[in-house]
Formats: C-alpha cells, structure tokens, sequence
C-alpha cells in the first residue's frame, strides 16, 4: 500500500513532534511496499507473517525513500526508531485527526461494508466534499494510513473498519471515534481468529462505544425502499442501498438539507458502479457472469444464490470455491451450502478441499462435480456454457477466482 499525502505541511508538523532528532527532509507520501517507493516517501517497516519491512529499508532509502520507520534500530541516519510502531501510528493519527472538524462515518460487519461505504459516498457526494478509504483498506494500519491522505477541507469521511480477530474493531473505532457508527451485519466470518459469533457480534457492536449516532442494521429486513432490482442487484445490495439511504438521509437531516426521495435515490443509483467482484453482473456474448468472487462466507454465499435464482429463464451454474477461516466447523459449513444451492442453481462445480463437502448424492443438481484446480473447471465450464447460460462465481479471495472470470472474459 502507497498514498500520497495532500496535507504534506499539516502531516510533517505532526509526525516531527514525536522525535528529538532533526527531520528536515520532505514526506510527500507514505509507503510499507520498498517496491513502489517514490522519491521523498515515508517507509513504514511492518512486520507480517511471512515477511518483515524491515529487511526492505536499506532498499528503500535506496529508491528514494526520506526516512525509514519501524520498531527495530538501523544504523542509517534517516532511520526513524519507535518504541512500538502500532501504538506510534495510533497516536499519530488521533492527533492527526484532531484538525479535521467535519463527520466521521464508520462502517463495520460481516458482509456488505465495502458496497455501503461506497453507496453511503455516491449518495452524500451530491451535498458535500466526501472521502473514503479505497478498496478494502480496513486494517490497523491501512485505516490511518487512508486518512492521512485526506483532505482536511472535506466535510465528511467514510471509514470502512475490517477485523479478523478480538480486538481490531475496538482498536479502529478508538482512533476514529464514529460520529455516525454502522454495523451492516452480523454471521460467521474470520471464524479461526474470532472463534465463535458471539465473539464476532461483541466485536462488531464494540464500534457502537466510540460513536455519537449509532446503528446497528444486522436485523434489518429488505425491502422497505420497494425497489424491484430482482435480476440486477441481490438481496444484500439492497440491504446495502437502505442502510446507506437510511445514513445519508440522517446526515441531509442534521446539515438542514432536504433528504433523498425514493425517486431521486433511485436516478442518484444510476451512475453507481459496483465495487469489483461483489456481485457485479457481466455481459460475455449471450452469456452472464455473477462475479462474486472477491470474499465468501455462509451467509454471503446464501444471499448470491437467491440472487441467481432469480434468473429464471437461464440455464444457472454455480461454481464455488472453499471459504476460508470458519473454524473446526467448516466442513459442516460447507456442506450446508451444498443443501442450501439444491433447487437454485442447476449445475454445482466446485474447486478446493473445503468446497468438495458441497458435493452430495441427495442434491438434485442436472450435472454436479469437483475440481481439483481452476484450471481444469474452466476447461469443463467452457466446454458445456452456450448461449442463455448465467454463472454465479463465489469463494474466498484465497482461491483467486478472479482469474477464473479473468479466462473466461478471453474464451471466444
């Protein structure tokens, strides 16, 4: 991840409070990848589980880096040294926020965060100047880093606030302290860090502490708007359409501004693209691809196969690939949703170790298999699609099915 930073003055005079020694070298951008260093970035040396920031430093300064940032000591003389690099980057970015005198959205849940970010912005970029963390830059380190490339002249943030254990919703929503906290759903997800739901449900809710206006739409039923999208949005997007129409309206009401008519909210919608692999619709020739490949978990999965039923005139494939982090229950996981496809799609492939339990004997799919690679499912899946066929592509991002839709965007 790299950012720019549009408020270079305002960072500089902050971050310098944190250091005795002399900085006085530029910082127009913060980098934690050596290899997309541009010259008079900040580098931010981050441990994970597989590599540490701090092997790359030499070679960013190298690249063009001012300084380099991190918890472990470098003989360099822009090596910048912190106790501890996450409660450095915490602390930074509360002071940091403490100049920005706009609303703070914060957008947590199981599934659905990323659409209603992006649907919350669409709608309240009409009104105000607004800005969002791009993508899915969520984290304990990709929040801050989102916000110090704001502007400090907008008027309102959107926050996307991601976890996959105990504790990272409450670390996040402490630093940005929500005046408007969301919670768009609570289900079974990053179960091998949270452990149980319970869990995940105490976790999401724990943004709900650290906000002024608070909402929590897990038990919110669609569709109150009546917006027949049937064959062109799924169920969640509509449940992603009405807590961000409900939110936007709030914040219309508390700046004295009209709120969003059915109708307007409707054409306001028109120029709304959906995030990529989150249940966007594609045209390939007479055929029609589901790309919901980006993320699954049970009940994401669940709500894109009522979304294929829909399409009654199609002959309909499912290709599904494993869900990943669900916990010592995930076999049964996915086995469920072998259950729960019978009826809704006529044709059930599956990819993967986990996925394979989807497969059984009692569904009364026209033609069910299991792959072992990608590869080979996209040979057979090219093989047998003809025109009026629709395939809804749904599994973790692990799996890469991306490039699944990818090869099948070049097949003739």
């Amino acid at each position: 991840m790299r950012i720019d930073l549009k408020e270079k003055n305002h960072f500089l005079t902050v971050f310098k409070t944190f250091f005795n020694q002399t900085i006085d070298r530029p910082i127009d951008g913060i980098s934690i990848d050596s290899r997309n260093i541009k010259k008079n970035d900040l580098f931010i040396a981050i441990k994970g589980e597989n590599f540490d920031g701090n092997d790359f430093i030499n070679q960013a300064l190298k690249n063009g880096a001012s300084y380099t940032l991190s918890s472990n000591k470098n003989k360099n003389s822009h090596h910048l040294l912190v106790e501890d690099l996450h409660a450095f980057i915490k602390e930074l970015s509360i002071i940091w926020l403490k100049s920005f005198h706009g609303k703070i959205i914060g957008i947590t849940g199981s599934n659905g965060k990323t659409t209603t970010k992006d649907l919350i912005t669409h709608l309240l970029q009409f009104k105000f100047k607004v800005e969002k963390t791009l993508g899915n830059y969520n984290t304990s380190i990709s929040v801050p880093l989102s916000i110090f490339s704001f502007s400090l002249d907008s008027e309102i943030y959107v926050l996307e606030l991601g976890a996959n254990k105990v504790g990272d919703i409450e670390y996040l929503s402490s630093i940005v302290n929500p005046d408007y906290g969301v919670i768009t759903s609570i289900a079974a997800a990053h179960l091998d860090g949270f452990g149980t739901i319970k869990n995940i449900e105490k976790e999401k809710k724990s943004i709900l502490n650290h906000s002024t206006k608070k909402y929590n739409f897990n038990e919110l039923k669609p569709n109150s708007l009546e917006i027949d999208f049937t064959e062109n949005k799924s169920k969640i997007f509509i449940k992603n359409l009405e807590i961000a129409s409900h939110v936007a309206n709030d914040i219309f009401k508390d700046c004295n501004l009209p709120v969003l008519k059915r109708d307007l909210l409707i054409s306001c919608l028109e120029s709304f693209k959906m995030p990529p692999g989150r249940g966007d619709i594609l045209s390939l020739n007479k055929v029609k691809i589901i790309d919901d490949s980006y993320n699954a978990n049970p009940e994401s999965v669940k709500a894109a196969l009522d979304h294929l039923s829909c399409f009654k005139k199609y002959r309909k494939f499912f290709v599904f690939g494993d869900m990943k982090e669900l916990g010592d229950n995930e076999e049964s996981f996915h086995s469920e949703i072998g259950q729960y496809a019978d009826g809704k799609t006529d044709i059930l492939f599956t990819v993967g170790k986990l996925a394979k339990n989807a497969q059984s004997n009692s569904n009364n799919f026209a033609l069910s298999l299991h792959f072992n690679d990608n590869f080979s499912l996209l040979e057979k899946l090219t093989e047998l699609l003809t025109d009026g066929d629709i395939i809804l592509i749904k599994g973790s991002r692990s799996m890469q099915l991306d490039q699944l839709i990818n090869e099948l965007k070049n097949v003739k």
